[in-house]
């Protein structure tokens, strides 16, 4: 009886060890992701010479007028393929504004040389560089302003509203015009 027991008593712990607790019917708890901020690899004279401007350029010439062996020819987006395009670019630029936000951009990474020589009034990367940083706040309100502007050309776009896309289009102008004065050629003189 003895041998008995200790089978039944084996067969028991066996049971119990092949026991599940409970299941809970509650969401599984997710492991929070690790906090990693955005490192920025483009310099802002990168990023703006290499998607921001190229991209508003193609916007603010997607409509207009200009001359041909004819007389004036009209330009403006007709096709669905050209709206599409159309639309890709202005979710560029919305986009680009984002990477306008990463913090701690440098405006020229070392041994990088400026495309184009400083004009009168303008800043150097270092200085435009340092006014950014004390002033990002408002660095960032520009960048919003941006944004804002494409995603009102956005909404033109998927309306396919010329008369607002050009508004928008202008919207666009003047943030990047703004942000410039006052970031990158504040001192430059007024043209005649």
């Amino acid at each position: 009886m003895p041998a008995l027991r200790s089978y039944a008593f084996l067969a028991l712990l066996g049971l119990a060890a092949c026991h599940h607790a409970p299941e809970s019917h509650s969401a599984p708890v997710a492991a929070a992701p690790p906090a990693v901020m955005p490192h920025p690899q483009a310099s802002l004279i990168e990023l703006m010479s290499g998607l921001v401007a190229p991209t508003a350029d193609i916007i603010w010439n997607a409509v207009g007028t200009t001359s041909g062996p004819k007389g004036p020819v009209e330009i403006k987006p007709t096709t669905d393929k050209d709206w599409a395009e159309l639309r890709r670019q202005v979710m560029l630029l919305a986009e680009g504004s984002n990477l306008l936000a990463v913090p701690d951009r440098t405006v020229l990474l070392p041994g990088q040389k400026l495309a184009n020589p400083a004009g009168p009034g303008d800043l150097t990367p270092e200085q435009s560089g340092a006014k950014i940083k004390a002033e990002w706040p408002t660095f960032l309100a520009y960048a919003q302003t941006l944004q804002n502007a494409a995603l009102a050309t956005l909404k033109a776009v998927d309306a396919r509203d010329l008369d607002a896309f050009t508004e928008a289009g202008g919207a666009i102008d003047e943030a990047c015009e703004q942000c410039h004065k006052r970031f990158w050629y504040p001192d430059a003189p007024t043209p005649p």
